[in-house]
């Protein structure tokens, strides 16, 4: 028999035997989770860090000219699209991601879509209603009928209506309001990130074998009383296909978007050229952010997007409702209704009917959606000195941004669109507002987002090679956008001729009709509008809408697109609500709008719904910026997105008031970005008093 002194040594050598092999495990497993492969996937797992909210508030109304059922419908009424890649049910059922991934097995988490998560991606709380039955956030919608990759059959999917990116909080005083038509919240980015884990996480489960809770609880909820074994593997399989199926799309990032901004163009860009036809040579990186614009009175500009490059109004609804997702085909043959897509044109206009009301000239009046007044319940105006500062509003930002539009002088910018279709000189039917734009070399602005148009390129055409049968045939691009007849679209450093090389005769300027067929080097700009007008012909061909019902639709006025004219000034009227400031958010007030460009914040948090009601826009937490300061590489600081002012795209530069005006001299003969001389204090107060009267 073996002594109690050689079976402790027994246990005591087995002990440090199974320490060994522990440690050697510890090890092998350090090295194998350090390895690239599996840090991506722990990546792709772990949820990004939010800020928290108040779920529970309830937003109030601002009085805009419309009623609750208008503003009610104008957040739940559907595109077409299906922005969130996964069938309704599935949403519904998800859980939002554990924080830590040790606690996947054990824990049990909210709804991914309920307030509680949801909201902390910059989403507003949705109700109940008659166009709201599920409770979904505000900018959420049901989309029916549509196919999903790696979903079998036709499902329910959920999209982003319009008010997801073009309905506001703002918060003051311990209550939150709701601006409809301001400029949103969310960030695009934190949502994908935070979609992906959940999805991921769901998998995980369900592939453990013992502490699947996660993906048990994610089946019954959305199968139900349909469950069975069969239906479950099929679901586990649907699941991994869906998320190997967007991880195949390119979702590179070189300038990061955060809360309250968005890359809308390079998106819609490579949405519909890269992604729906997996062209991926066609996409590019996130590079040039822009704060989500507000869009009361905006029906009635010439021009639309900061970088006053798109005229038709449906033309850029559905375009942007390609860009969130909104299905199209570019594959089927000629004639068998290429370009048929999930894009619901009816809801569009009745959306961009409600928000336009009707034509404000010659009645000289606007109707529709208006800029939010300032409520009672903030401080009170100083009249005197907002009188002071609509004397320096017509001495030093009139000229760009019109007289404001309770002016009698407004109705002197209205006039009809003329363009050439042929020989003949068109006219649109109704007088609309003529907004500046500004080079580029004058208001000396971030120049990333004037560049996406004027410098993207795409490829529509077929590959060369291969069979008649085997060949990938072209986009089908053959349609006629209208565009100025300069040659806005030289090569960089090109001399511009008088005319635009195949058209002759022309006024330098002024808006042709032109042909655009499929190519392997178009402009983006030209590409984006053929393939719109193709969606919209499609829609009315599926529709038999006869042809002076299809005019009524697109307003009387071209599908007219440009690039490279600079950047709109836009009218000021509301303009108090929509901080962060200049095209892409780098500035968070209106003071600092009004300082020269050194004096302006280099960093700027973003996500904070909190309003300065002193120097319009938003505020900034002292303590939040000495930690983003401590910690430069972090882009998000307890959750909320700091903006680096130095990086490529976000530069807060340009629309200075500054000692460095040169008197006497033009406004093309100042230095650049220099748009008027310094203010002083008083001054800047008095601006400010007047912009809330407007």
């Amino acid at each position: 028999m073996m002594t109690t002194v050689a079976k402790a040594i027994q246990r005591q050598r087995v002990k440090r035997l199974l320490q060994f092999v522990l440690l050697l495990g510890l090890a092998a497993g350090v090295l194998f989770f350090a390895g690239p492969r599996v840090g991506a996937i722990v990546e792709a797992l772990t949820p990004p860090v939010l800020p928290e909210v108040d779920s529970e508030a309830t937003p109030q109304r601002l009085e805009q000219n419309w009623s609750l059922s208008d503003s009610q419908r104008f957040h739940s009424i559907t595109q077409g699209t299906t922005t969130i890649p996964v069938p309704l049910s599935w949403l519904l059922a998800l859980e939002a991601p554990q924080q830590s991934l040790l606690a996947l097995p054990f824990a049990k988490s909210g709804r991914f879509i309920g307030n509680d998560y949801f909201l902390r991606l910059g989403f507003m709380k949705g109700e109940v209603n008659p166009n709201n039955l599920l409770g979904l956030p505000v900018g959420v919608t049901v989309t029916r009928s549509q196919n999903l990759p790696g979903i079998s059959g036709v499902v329910d999917g959920a999209g982003f209506t319009c008010a997801a990116c073009h309905t506001s909080p703002l918060t003051y005083g311990g209550v939150q309001y709701i601006i409809d038509g301001g400029p949103a919240t969310i960030d695009l980015g934190l949502f994908t990130a935070a979609l992906g884990a959940a999805l991921g996480q769901t998998a995980v489960s369900g592939k453990l074998p013992v502490f699947n809770g996660r993906f048990d609880r994610f089946v019954t909820n959305v199968l139900g009383d349909a469950y069975s074994d069969y239906r479950r593997v099929q679901l586990q399989t649907e699941l991994d296909t869906l998320i190997a199926t967007l991880a195949e799309n390119p979702s590179a990032v070189d300038v990061v978007e955060g809360f309250a901004r968005l890359d809308a163009l390079n998106r819609i860009g490579n949405q519909v050229f890269a992604i729906d036809n997996h062209r991926f040579e066609n996409y590019v990186p996130i590079n040039a952010p822009v704060n989500y614009p507000h869009i009361w009175t905006s029906p009635w500009f010439d021009w639309v997007q900061y970088d006053g490059s798109i005229m038709g109004p449906l033309i850029r609804n559905a375009g942007e409702a390609l860009g969130v997702a909104a299905s199209v085909n570019t594959t089927a043959p000629d004639g068998d209704q290429r370009f048929a897509s999930s894009v619901d044109i009816t809801n569009l206009a009745w959306i961009e009917s409600t928000l336009a009301g009707p034509p404000p000239y010659p009645a000289r009046s606007f109707g529709g959606l208006s800029g939010p007044r300032w409520p009672d319940q903030f401080p009170p105006i100083d009249e005197d000195l907002a009188a002071a500062g609509r004397d320096l509003y017509r001495q030093r930002c009139r000229r760009c941004h019109l007289p404001p539009l309770d002016s009698l002088d407004i109705w002197d910018y209205f006039s009809h669109i003329e363009w050439y279709d042929g020989d003949s000189l068109r006219t649109s039917p109704t007088e609309v507002l003529k907004v500046q734009n500004v080079p580029l070399s004058e208001i000396g602005t971030d120049p990333a987002q004037s560049r996406v148009l004027a410098d993207r390129r795409v490829d529509t055409a077929g590959f060369a090679g291969g069979t008649p049968e085997t060949r990938t045939p072209g986009m089908g691009l053959d349609t006629t956008v209208c565009t100025p007849a300069a040659a806005a679209y030289s090569p960089p450093g090109a001399p511009s001729p008088a005319t635009d090389g195949e058209i002759t005769g022309y006024p330098r300027g002024a808006l042709v009709n032109r042909p655009l067929r499929d190519g392997p080097n178009l402009l983006f700009a030209l590409a984006l509008g053929g393939l719109v007008q193709g969606v919209t012909d499609a829609w009315f061909d599926q529709n038999y809408v006869p042809n002076y019902m299809r005019e009524r639709y697109h307003e009387g006025r071209p599908n007219c697109l440009r690039a490279g004219a600079g950047y709109k000034a836009h009218p000021l009227n509301g303009v108090w609500a929509t901080a962060p400031f200049l095209h892409n958010g780098s500035v968070p007030t209106v003071y600092d709008m009004l300082v020269p460009s050194d004096e302006r914040p280099t960093l700027v948090q973003l996500g904070s719904t909190q309003f300065d009601a002193e120097r319009l826009g938003l505020v900034q937490d002292p303590a939040l910026e000495a930690r983003a300061r401590r910690s430069p590489e972090e882009r998000y600081v307890e959750g909320y997105f700091i903006l680096d002012t130095q990086l490529d795209g976000n530069r807060n530069t340009g629309h200075e008031f500054s000692d460095r005006w040169r008197p006497g001299r033009r406004r093309s003969e100042q230095p650049e970005g220099v748009i008027g001389p310094l203010l002083t204090d008083d001054n800047r107060m008095a601006l400010i008093e007047f912009l809330k009267t407007q």
